[in-house]
């Protein structure tokens, strides 16, 4: 059986910033739709947003840890943000 390079608690704690960004980014939508009218696409700047909020708080983990995440760490990481992709897109529909 297969199971996730990134440790649980390091898992966890970089979900619930995304979640967290999500509900922040689902809450100002109607700002960020009058404020950027001729973006020609919101959901990539916001999606790249999120994530790379996330990538900061998925490095400080480790480093709060005091080790380094490995190429495998990186790739899991990848597939983990990109399961909200969708959402993202879903609020510029």
């Amino acid at each position: 059986m297969y199971s996730m390079a990134i440790p649980e608690e390091v898992k966890d704690y970089v979900e619930k910033n995304i979640k967290l960004m999500l509900t922040q980014t689902e809450t100002y939508l109607p700002f960020i739709k009058i404020a950027f009218p001729y973006s020609r696409n919101l959901a990539d700047g916001v999606y790249n947003l999120i994530m790379g909020s996330a990538l900061s708080v998925f490095i400080n983990q480790y480093a709060i840890r005091m080790k380094y995440p490995t190429a495998d760490d990186f790739s899991e990481f990848g597939k983990l943000s990109f399961k909200y992709r969708e959402q993202v897109d879903q609020f510029f529909k």
